[in-house]
């Protein structure tokens, strides 16, 4: 059975770049480009990993990581932002979070990422 892969970021490009790109790797691929829509798939699909952009349009991805975190607590989280904010950091941090990756990011380094906390 493939990893399951949820996404949620508000930035298209990069919903669809990752998509292809994990799809290809054999995992089963979920996006969504707002909050509300991410924390239905959560909810639904229980995803091994959770990919989370901080700024979504709709509410802040720290919301996003709680509510993830109390109804999928085996979802490994890694936060993503394009805006070093040490303070969202670290709140990140305390409700949970796996990993912080700074946008843009490697692909071919997220993986990896996903591999070693996935224990794959």
């Amino acid at each position: 059975m493939p990893a399951k892969l949820l996404v949620v970021d508000d930035e298209n490009g990069i919903l669809e770049e990752v998509r292809s790109y994990f799809e290809e790797e054999g995992f089963q691929v979920f996006v969504a480009d707002t909050g509300e829509e991410g924390i239905q798939i959560l909810k639904r699909e229980k995803p091994d990993l959770l990919l989370l952009d901080m700024k979504l349009p709709d509410m802040s991805g720290l919301l996003v990581l709680k509510v993830a975190k109390e109804s999928s607590p085996l979802t490994k989280v890694i936060v993503n932002t394009g805006y070093v904010d040490q303070a969202l950091i670290d709140q990140a941090e305390e409700l949970g979070r796996d990993i912080f990756l700074q946008k843009p990011f490697d692909l071919v380094c997220l993986k990896k990422e996903i591999e070693r906390l996935l224990g794959m």
